[in-house]
């Protein structure tokens, strides 16, 4: 990274209180990835970047690069941010966190970065949790952790009938090939991570969902990504207090 002062699009993914006056921040840049900075001074009630540097929201940030983390030295908004309600903001800290863990610091993606902001914008008139879903398979796939689920990843027999998903082989095994380990796969699964694969967020139609199909997709969906990371999701506890936790049945795209 530059050691000059740099500016960039971003979206917020994390705040907390830094010491007594200061907040810390992580945001994921358009142009510089994932970049941690302290915003001085945002703790007091009174400060303009304080009311900014919320989780989720969109920003047009002037960051001084530092040793360790960089300093904020403006911002303002890039869209006007959504009200999200308690529910938004756990869906919200998921992806967020899957981020952090997916992506290294200075590691820009482009398409990465499009992809939260759509995934934040959905947010006020879609089911989260499908967006979730979506922006996660999406994410990994970014990533070149892509599920192969058109033949088994053993012996390379096409997917024809339900067998299971290794997280480990990172795809679809036939029954001959699963281990006691492995999580079932039904066809039906497998049409819909295809389908959430290919979500057109820019122009996103509605579709019915059953809870059955969708749980079986959870299940594969975390356990992969924990693989992948090598570290479960904390924020999944914040959505399992309020009644939401993965693995619940639900019908529909829209909300």
């Amino acid at each position: 990274m530059t050691s000059e002062a740099f500016q960039d699009e971003a979206v917020i993914l994390e705040v907390r209180n830094w010491q007594t006056a200061d907040k810390y921040a992580v945001c994921f840049c358009r142009h510089h990835g994932k970049v941690p900075f302290i915003a001085y001074g945002a703790a007091y009630p009174k400060s303009t970047s304080g009311r900014i540097v919320q989780p989720f929201a969109q920003l047009r940030v002037t960051l001084m690069p530092g040793r360790k983390v960089a300093t904020l030295r403006g911002c303002e908004f890039m869209n006007l941010p959504h009200v999200m309600d308690i529910e938004g903001m756990a869906y919200g800290a998921i992806i967020a966190e899957a981020v952090m863990q997916l992506f290294e610091e200075e590691e820009p993606l482009e398409e990465a970065f499009f992809l939260i902001c759509q995934a934040f914008t959905l947010f006020p008139n879609h089911n989260k949790r499908l967006v979730t879903d979506s922006t996660l398979f999406k994410l990994l796939a970014l990533c070149g952790f892509d599920p192969v689920l058109d033949y088994c990843t053993t012996c390379g027999k096409p997917m024809e009938e339900d067998g299971y998903f290794s997280p480990v082989q990172g795809g679809f095994l036939c029954r001959d090939c699963a281990l006691d380990h492995d999580l079932p796969l039904t066809v039906k699964a497998k049409a819909l991570v295809q389908h959430l694969l290919t979500l057109d967020f820019k122009v996103p139609e509605p579709f019915t969902v059953r809870g059955k199909e969708l749980m079986e997709v959870e299940k594969i969906l975390y356990r992969f990504l924990t693989f992948q990371t090598d570290r479960p999701l904390k924020s999944l506890q914040f959505l399992t207090q309020l009644g939401k936790g993965p693995y619940e049945p639900v019908d529909l795209w829209t909300s």
